[in-house]
Formats: structure tokens, C-alpha cells, sequence
């Protein structure tokens, strides 16, 4: 029921002559009251951020994250879930189980530097400043698209977005600052 409706029952039937001004005043109070109760809705979806839908934002701001101007909603969701189930860590298996809570299938690479008495003929000759890269290769060609979704996605989002700047972002964040992260992806290992 309307809160037009409701507001009208709550009048004395006889004492009140229902004219044009009334009911022009019980239609605009009902309707900002009608406004607060869907406001209020959209308030308690936003207890979570599985649900937060336009409130996603303050999710953001209270993670830290900024995400990319052109980001769709589904991206933004990961970014802020990957965010909240964060523990800490600075090893490959930490960033491995980061990875598969997200849903990915990664492998870590660490280069290496030619040494004699290490390195044999035909390695790779890397300079010694290599040390402070690691590659991320990320598998399965269908974890990096993100389809346009009805429910999911909202109006002026791209339809199809290739890479997947949640995982990037994130590893970006929590990697050693002295370092230098890069992200190849492939299909299948």
C-alpha cells in the first residue's frame, strides 16, 4: 500500500473536506515517504557488498580502493571482496591462495640472474637487477572477459572487458614496493 493511501486513512473521515489541496499535499508527502522507504531498502542491501549496488562506492572508500574510471560493476565488486578477505603475506603461496580465493588459476615466476657456476649454457642472460621482477601468469582464457551482465553490470559499461585489472590491482597493492610486478595471461597451463 501507498503512503498516500496510509496518510488519507489516518484522517478523521468527516471532519476533513478531501479537496484538491489536501490530496495534492497526502500525494507529495506520500511520495517522499514512499522515496525513504525505498532508500531505506537500498540502505540495508548495503550492510554487504554483495548487495550494495549504488552504496558500492562507500564500500570502496572504506577498503582504500580507487578503482579505474571505466571499471564495470562486476570488476569493483572483486576488487572490494579481494580487499576484505585479505590476511597479509608476502610469500608466492600467499599470493597463489589470494589468487584462487579470486577464483584464478596463477603461477608466480621469479627471474633470475646469469651466475657462474649456477647458470648453464643457453639460460637466459637476465641483468642482475632482475631479482626484483616476478611475473603472475594467470590461466583460463574465461576468468579474464567480463561479459556485459543484466543485473551485474550498469548503463555506459563497456560490453566486453579483456585482463583482469581486480587481480592486478590487488597484487599491485600488496606487493613489496621495492618490486615490479608484470601479468601474462594464457589459456591453459
Amino acid at each position: 500500500m501507498r503512503h498516500e493511501s496510509l496518510l488519507a486513512m489516518l484522517l478523521p473521515p468527516v471532519s476533513y473536506a478531501h479537496g484538491p489541496a489536501l490530496r495534492a499535499e497526502l500525494s507529495t508527502e506520500g511520495r517522499a515517504l514512499d522515496e525513504t522507504m525505498l532508500s531505506l531498502d537500498r540502505a540495508g542491501d548495503g550492510i554487504t557488498p554483495l548487495a550494495a549496488g549504488e552504496l558500492l562506492v562507500d564500500w570502496e572508500r572504506v577498503c582504500g580502493i580507487t578503482p579505474p574510471a571505466d571499471a564495470p560493476y562486476q570488476q569493483r565488486l572483486q576488487l572490494v571482496l579481494a580487499k576484505l578477505a585479505e590476511t597479509g603475506g608476502l610469500s608466492i603461496p600467499y599470493f597463489t591462495r589470494l589468487a584462487a580465493g579470486m577464483g584464478l588459476d596463477i603461477a608466480i615466476q621469479e627471474p633470475q640472474p646469469f651466475r657462474a657456476g649456477v647458470s648453464l649454457a643457453g639460460d637466459v642472460l637476465w641483468v642482475p637487477e632482475i631479482i626484483w621482477v616476478w611475473q603472475v601468469v594467470v590461466y583460463g582464457g574465461d576468468s579474464q572477459i567480463f561479459r556485459f551482465q543484466a543485473g551485474l553490470s550498469a548503463a555506459g559499461e563497456r560490453l566486453t572487458a579483456f585482463g583482469d585489472p581486480v587481480v592486478e590491482a590487488v597484487f599491485n597493492d600488496l606487493k613489496p614496493a621495492h618490486t615490479f610486478v608484470y601479468f601474462a595471461y594464457q589459456d591453459r597451463r
